[in-house]
This record gives C-alpha cells, sequence and structure tokens, in this order.
C-alpha cells in the first residue's frame, strides 16, 4: 500500500490545479497499464473526518480538521509489485506539484502476510481467517 501524506497544517493549501489532476490521471493509466494498480482514490480533507481514539479503556471521538496533526493521508494506492524496490521505482515517477511549496510523502508499506505472525497464526486462527 502507497499512503499519500503531507503535513496536517498544509492541507487547505492542496486544491489541485488542472494541470496537476491531468498528470496524476496519466501516471494512474500508467500504472494500470503496467498491471500495478489495484486501487486507489484521495481522500476528503480532515475536517470532513473523524478520529475514534481508544486509550486507557475509553473510547472518544474527535472531529477535524487535524491541523495538529504532523501529517495526514490525503490518499492512497494499493498496488501489486514483486518488491519494495520496484514499488520505489514507481513511486520516483509520482507528478509532484512543487508550486504549492507543500511536503509530501509517499510511504510504501507491505501488507502483513498470515506466515509474518508464525506461532500466533495457530491452526485455529487459520481456520477462523479461512472462514472471512
Amino acid at each position: 500500500m502507497v499512503l499519500i501524506k503531507f503535513a496536517g497544517a498544509d492541507e487547505h493549501r492542496l486544491t489541485p490545479t488542472r494541470e496537476v489532476i491531468a498528470a496524476m490521471a496519466d501516471y494512474n493509466e500508467r500504472l494500470v497499464k503496467a498491471g500495478i494498480m489495484l486501487d486507489g482514490g484521495g481522500l476528503r480533507p480532515s475536517a470532513d473526518g473523524v478520529q475514534v481514539v481508544f486509550e486507557g479503556g475509553t473510547t472518544s471521538v474527535v472531529d477535524g480538521p487535524f491541523t495538529e496533526s504532523k501529517e495526514v493521508i490525503g490518499g492512497y494506492w494499493l498496488w501489486q509489485v514483486g518488491s519494495v524496490e520496484e514499488a520505489v521505482e514507481w513511486a520516483r515517477q509520482c507528478p509532484d506539484s512543487p508550486d504549492t511549496g507543500v511536503r509530501s510523502v509517499l510511504e510504501i508499506r507491505p501488507y502483513i502476510e498470515p506466515g509474518d505472525f508464525a506461532d500466533e497464526y495457530t491452526p485455529e486462527v487459520r481456520a477462523q481467517h479461512a472462514r472471512g
């Protein structure tokens, strides 16, 4: 999964231009044609969201915007690639919007596989997982 992140305080500065939208559409089309992009999308501003916070046995809900957050997620892609290195090569080709003055980050995070849990992934848990 590739997470598209930027500083929460800069969120209001990220209205894409026609040129940026066109460049991203071209990039997404290349990802699809290469058989890499499985899914993707942009997220509405954090002002439209909420956070459900679990802490110390209590649950609270915090309304957006989350301008105090160091980083917020603005979108994502779900890619199927052979390695993190391949994902990095595709990420390097992503269009940028240098005229906004906003620092953006593409964070690449592999999915957890059942084998990553070793002994904790017992036959009982495996059967439960298989049942969905």
